[in-house]
């Protein structure tokens, strides 16, 4: 089970060590100050002092800031709130400036957010007229959420900031911290560069040196579009962590032969590492299907774009699995009717793919948590018989391609317009959706070849990264939680379990046997009851036990320690007792497996 990496604004900073929004002054300029978004004047009348984009001035070719002071006056320049600082850290300051007519020094600093204080300063003199990149180190005493940083003109004269970047010194550009904790996470496969946004990605800009890539606006979301993290810092990641690269394919803005040259760089980037191409998953597009996307088309348009782009991205990359899109059916627009995309793909665009799929985002917007439990559930199911009708669709048709869901979550409350990182609540619901969804995933197993949550970092997503503070939420404690019993095979497994009031079953239950061991998983649903579980069937008591739980519905899951979870477990191991929402995992050496379990 796979993640997205959907490359929007909140997804990349997440990704890169960067501290500060913004930093190479994507516009478009607030109308009344000239000054890029994320950034303000320190003075905010701006007297003696001016400020614009310049268009086509930046190394990479889009806009520049240029800041003018004049008159003699002090205390003016830019600055960002908000900044995320930790005690001892040593930051480092990258300037890429230029003046015009003379040398003009600044000064680099930052500040608590309510106070005059100073946590540390350095000056820097931009002595040339042409881009030059600058230096300099700050310290942070302490932690602070909200520090400030300045660039303050220590004297009168014009300057052109191309970028501006603060991170931890020493730190590449990349965060190492989140990809710490991705690598212990143990991914199999990352989608990237993710849904939407495919359609107005270009690949190309995601490579060669990071100060000579552009940030861009984002004609899909309406936020902003960074190549600090491209696809050359995914391929390293995927090559490092031993991640199955799945990559979308841009059907909107970009071309079929573009698609192939992507195709040809993925395997030439590869034979420079010095290894083998590996299997790759190309999706073509992402939800063409609907009106929302950038690129949206009727059924037949879609299949004719698999037949300009499939042949290249193959001839270029032989080992490319290539994933499309399954939905039903094409939304209508001016007032012609929808049409049937799945049909139109499976009778006419045959061994134009490997896999078909499908996206789901149940939810119900702004509910009380715990109705949002039963919601869950409900989703879950909905989404089980989603599958199961793709797979029936297929195998109908007389085809035997693989089907997928590459992107699905439980949508409650993220928007696009709160301000609040388009994020969904840590809480129960989330969570036992999340277990109710790899327990569907395993039991469709082997029709189901890819399932991606999405979406990994920030936005949606799993983990967060607040400023370089990379925190887990209860559904990446789940995943952990089942990470080891994947790859493998589904036990039979009979319940008799209690009745919610809604009519849906307390316990929710999955079966694995891999080489090692047979876990067993067991959801307890209800928000308030507890239920003692008898396992029949194994021999013995389990060799582990690892619990997670809810303190309430609206609380996040969080991992019990080991006494806790292993006093949940009987002296004969035959009986468990789980609290309400909560999660366990049994897991039973295989020497002790006696056939079909039953609960």
């Amino acid at each position: 089970m796979g993640v997205n990496l959907e490359m929007v604004k909140g997804t990349h900073a997440g990704l890169v060590s960067d501290r500060l929004n913004n930093p190479k002054f994507c516009g478009p300029a607030d109308a009344l100050t000239g000054i890029a978004p994320g950034w303000h004047p320190i003075i905010h009348n701006m007297g003696g002092m001016h400020a614009k984009l310049v268009p086509g001035m930046s190394l990479s070719g889009t806009e520049s800031q240029m800041v003018h002071v004049y008159g003699g006056v002090s205390g003016r320049g830019i600055v960002q709130k908000g900044r995320y600082v930790r005690a001892g850290e040593i930051l480092e300051v990258e300037l890429w400036a230029k003046v015009r007519h003379h040398p003009v020094t600044v000064r680099v600093s930052l500040t608590p957010a309510r106070s005059n204080a100073l946590y540390d300063a350095a000056d820097i003199t931009i002595d040339a007229a042409y881009w030059k990149r600058y230096t300099a180190r700050l310290n942070a005493p302490r932690d602070d959420r909200e520090a400030r940083f300045f660039i303050t003109f220590v004297t009168n004269g014009q300057v052109l900031f191309d970028q501006v970047h603060l991170r931890p010194a020493g730190e590449g550009h990349v965060s190492e911290p989140m990809l710490e904790t991705m690598r212990a996470l143990r991914l199999p496969t990352v989608r990237f560069p993710g849904g939407s946004i495919s359609s107005c990605y270009r690949w190309r800009h995601g490579t060669g040196p990071v100060h000579l890539r552009p940030s861009l606006p984002d004609p899909c979301f309406k936020w902003r579009i960074d190549y600090d993290f491209g696809i050359e810092d995914y391929l390293q990641m995927c090559l490092e962590q031993d991640i199955r690269p799945f990559v979308s394919v841009n059907i909107g803005s970009g071309t079929p032969a573009e698609a192939g040259e992507l195709a040809a760089y993925c395997a030439d980037w590869h034979r420079m590492q010095g290894v083998e191409p590996p299997e790759v998953y190309f999706m073509m597009g992402n939800e063409q299907y609907g009106a929302w996307e950038p690129s949206h088309m009727e059924a037949d348009m879609y299949v004719e774009a698999l037949r300009e782009y499939v042949p290249l991205v193959r001839s270029n990359y032989p080992r490319a699995r290539i994933v499309a899109m399954g939905a039903i059916e094409c939304e209508g627009m001016d007032g012609r009717p929808a049409t049937p995309l799945r049909h139109k793909l499976l009778e006419d665009g045959a061994g134009l793919f490997d896999v078909l799929t499908i996206h789901t985002y149940p939810g119900s917007g702004f509910d009380e948590p715990e109705r949002q439990i039963a919601r869950a559930a409900a989703g879950a199911a909905s989404a089980r018989s989603k599958l199961v009708q793709l797979i029936a669709d297929c195998r109908d048709a007389g085809s035997d391609v693989k089907v997928a869901m590459t992107e699905w979550n439980f949508w409650t409350q993220a928007t696009h317009w709160d301000g609040l990182g388009f994020f969904e609540p840590d809480d129960a619901a989330h969570g036992l959706f999340f277990s109710a969804m790899v327990h569907v995933f395993a039991g469709l197993a082997p029709d189901l070849e890819l399932a991606h949550y999405y979406n990994l970092i920030n936005v949606m997503g799993m983990l967060r990264n607040d400023g370089g503070h990379v925190s887990p939420t209860g559904v990446s404690g789940l995943y952990e939680l089942y990470r080891p019993a994947f790859p493998g095979q589904v036990l039979p497994i009979a319940v008799d379990s209690p009745q919610l009031d809604d009519g849906s079953l307390q316990l929710d239950v999955l079966a694995v046997r891999t080489d090692e061991a047979d876990f067993v998983f067991i959801a307890n649903r209800s928000v308030r009851e507890s239920v003692a579980v008898e396992l029949a069937g194994m021999e013995g008591r389990p060799g582990s036990a690892a619990l997670m739980l809810a303190a309430d519905a609206a609380s996040p899951f969080r991992e019990e320690d080991a006494a806790t979870a292993s006093s949940s477990v009987g002296s004969a191991g035959t009986e468990t007792l789980l609290p309400p929402l909560s999660v366990v995992r049994l897991r039973y050496e295989r020497a002790g497996t006696t056939g079909e379990e039953r609960l």
